[in-house]
């Protein structure tokens, strides 16, 4: 490539020639100075209102904890007051005598009382007058499923409509539960409603219903003023307010002050405020911010509130102090750079002048010596914007695509590779661009000289913000190396098929025994779905199998009558002599491995080394069923030869031995076409 197109290229990334740097002087200097000036005041502003408004927003998130906390901590102190005041009921409605009166109260004609009740009445009623005098309540009543008082404290007012429906309401159920709050004789009051159930346990196996209904009327005023003032850690303005929920609208109740409950809505409050910002309350003349949370059981919806002004008073001192930083660090920098400006303005230009040139020329020099690599280097070396048209390619690239330098400028890869190339290039740039790594492979591409092996990688490229520019691509072309490897495996294939054949002629039982083995065994192993590696090692390991045997005493090889213990135990030695052969190859330790461990057995009873399970190799287990199948069809001397359906059948009734996957994939495989030819060969090859 030459140095001017060197040039181009990279200046499409590097804009100007630093060897082209002219020191102009400063024909605006008063005009630049004030726009400097306007630009650091803008940002003193910026950063320090950035830094008020989040110092506001932290003031604001510590104060909306703070009154969570509040609001839950009285919500809690309100339902335990509540829970607690039910619970004295308790001392009335598990009473047996009151829950047998009600029962029978319940059970009476037209609610009309019997003599005995009518007896039973004064001792009754003196026991709920004694109750509420001992609770301080304001009264109490015994309330029959058609909403009659049949008991009632001494001096008790007679009911209202409402709370004679709410008694009535309450006979399905089963918990305590409280009315809503009322106004009477300038107080605040709310009914606490306590089934009572019958004093024996219902054993119809029904729902046990309720046979009278306890109202407790208590005053509410002192208790929840208490809990609604302001407690010493309360800051100035802040205000806890209870509303009551009717109708979906909520109504302030006040518990010292009349009305007590309001008579107008408040439209502000909800039981949950999603947004921590400046609200107006009808009891509040100011913004405030506040929460709420609603008071588990209760129509009640507590509003903890704080005015606006008292929230951000600790933001004002903070402003003044920020303010007051960035003001001093303005005129601090505009007098740092002031002197600085006025220095430079008075020192020599043509120094400077002269030391910008020694800096171009160094750059021109490291940029000339990238070109003079670009030029020598064998890789294939381009750059492609995000378009995918090349806007770089060194020369090593040009002449491997047999085109002009200059001419691939705006090129694409279908214009330099082809179609099929090019699509494989699209995947692999879309693959870099999305994921951001580096993406590598090994293509055959077809070029008009012969085809050429090359190992691909590509990189995105970015510039200083992170920005996608384009993408490098990297290639070598490995031709030479790929095609020299595969002359060493072909060589290798050779010498083993040459060893298989020395070893089958010199043992007449081998004979073809490991060309069934491979066929067989690749077979089944398709029908696993192994990976091309396993497979690999399985067929070069069929091959192998029986090198080991070459070692074996030729007598013993050969007998034809069954081997004695000691001649066994010569015979097994060949697995040792094969592992051993084998290593000194340099065969891949994966077939050493599935050659080695082939005779092994899944129950422990195989050789050499006993092992069970997992232990042994999926392609050990394969191949050492399929040595066994072809071994068993093929006769000898001692034992007559079976078939294959007669060697599946040895396979699938020892699961113990022979892994039952394994044995489906061989029967898959006899069954199949392909297979049904094998094995008609094999039986036809054994007679």
């Amino acid at each position: 490539m030459t140095e001017t197109m060197a040039n181009l290229e990279l200046n499409t990334f590097m804009k100007s020639d630093y060897s082209d740097i002219e020191i102009q002087s400063n024909r605006r200097p008063l005009s630049i100075g004030i726009a400097l000036t306007i630009v650091l005041l803008a940002a003193c502003y910026l950063v320090s209102d950035l830094l008020v408004n989040e110092r506001k927003k932290d003031l604001l998130l510590e104060l909306k904890t703070r009154q969570e906390i509040t609001v839950a901590g009285k919500a809690d102190v309100i339902r335990t007051w509540i829970n607690e005041t039910g619970q004295r009921a308790n001392q009335i409605t598990n009473s047996p005598l009151i829950q047998l009166f009600a029962s029978e109260v319940n059970k009476s004609d037209n609610g009309s009382l019997s003599k005995p009740l009518a007896t039973q009445l004064p001792y009754m009623q003196n026991a709920i007058t004694n109750f509420v005098k001992e609770n301080k309540l304001i009264a109490a009543y015994m309330i029959s499923p058609e909403g009659r008082a049949y008991l009632a404290s001494n001096g008790a007012p007679s009911l209202t409509t409402d709370q004679r429906t709410y008694a009535v309401k309450h006979y399905t159920q089963k918990n305590v539960s409280t009315s809503a709050a009322r106004v009477e004789n300038n107080d605040l009051i709310f009914d606490f409603l306590v089934p009572v159930f019958s004093a024996q346990s219902d054993t119809s196996g029904k729902e046990e219903t309720a046979v009278g209904v306890f109202v407790m009327t208590v005053s509410a005023s002192e208790h929840l003023s208490n809990i609604l003032k302001p407690t010493r850690l309360s800051l100035a303005g802040e205000a806890t307010n209870l509303f009551q929920k009717k109708e979906g609208t909520f109504y302030e109740l006040t518990p010292l002050t009349a009305p007590y409950l309001a008579e107008a809505p408040e439209t502000s409050v909800s039981e949950i405020m999603e947004s921590f910002e400046p609200r107006l309350l009808s009891s509040s003349s100011d913004p405030i911010y506040a929460v709420s949370t609603n008071v588990i059981g209760t129509d009640w919806t507590i509003v903890q509130s704080v005015p606006e002004t008292t929230a951000i008073e600790p933001l004002q001192t903070y402003a003044y102090a920020i303010y007051g930083l960035a003001g001093s660090f303005f005129i601090v920098v505009i007098s740092v750079l002031s002197g600085i400006w006025f220095s430079l303005k008075s020192q020599n230009a043509r120094a400077m002048a002269d030391q910008y040139k020694d800096l171009a020329q160094q750059i021109n020099a490291q940029r000339r010596l990238l070109g003079s690599i670009n030029n020598t280097v064998d890789d294939l070396i381009s750059l492609k914007e995000p378009s995918g048209n090349y806007i770089y390619a060194n020369p090593a690239l040009a002449r491997f695509v047999d085109f002009p330098e200059k001419s691939i400028h705006g090129k694409t890869d279908r214009d330099l590779f082809g179609d099929k190339i090019a699509r494989k290039f699209v995947e692999m740039d879309a693959s870099v661009t999305e994921t951001g790594q580096t993406k590598n492979d090994i293509l055959e591409i077809e070029m008009p000289a012969g085809t050429k092996i090359v190992r691909v990688q590509k990189s995105r490229l970015t510039d200083d913000n992170g920005a996608f520019i384009g993408i490098v691509t990297v290639a070598g072309d490995i031709t030479e190396y790929i095609t020299n490897q595969r002359q060493k495996e072909e060589l290798g294939r050779k010498t083993i098929s040459i060893l298989v054949r020395m070893m089958e002629e010199n043992d007449p039982h081998l004979a073809g025994h490991s060309h069934f083995m491979g066929e067989l065994s690749s077979n089944v192993s398709n029908i696993l779905s192994l990976s091309g590696a396993e497979k690999q090692t399985i067929a070069t390991g069929a091959n192998l199998s029986q090198i080991g045997k070459i070692s074996i005493p030729v007598e013993i090889r050969t007998k034809e009558s069954r081997l004695t213990r000691e001649e066994t135990v010569i015979m097994q030695g060949h697995v040792g002599k094969a592992k051993a052969m084998l290593s000194d190859m340099e065969i891949d330790a994966e077939v050493i491995t599935a050659v080695s461990q082939m005779y092994e057995r899944q129950d422990g009873s195989g050789y050499p080394n006993q092992l069970t399970g997992h232990d042994i190799d999926l392609s050990a287990q394969i191949l050492g069923m399929a040595d066994i199948l072809i071994a068993r069809v093929s006769p000898r001397t001692y034992r007559r030869a079976i078939s294959v359906e007669e060697a599946m059948e040895v396979f699938r009734t020892n699961p113990t031995k022979y892994g039952p996957e394994i044995v489906v994939a061989f029967d898959n495989f006899l069954t199949s076409p392909t297979g049904k030819v094998f094995k008609e060969k094999l039986e036809q090859t054994a007679k």
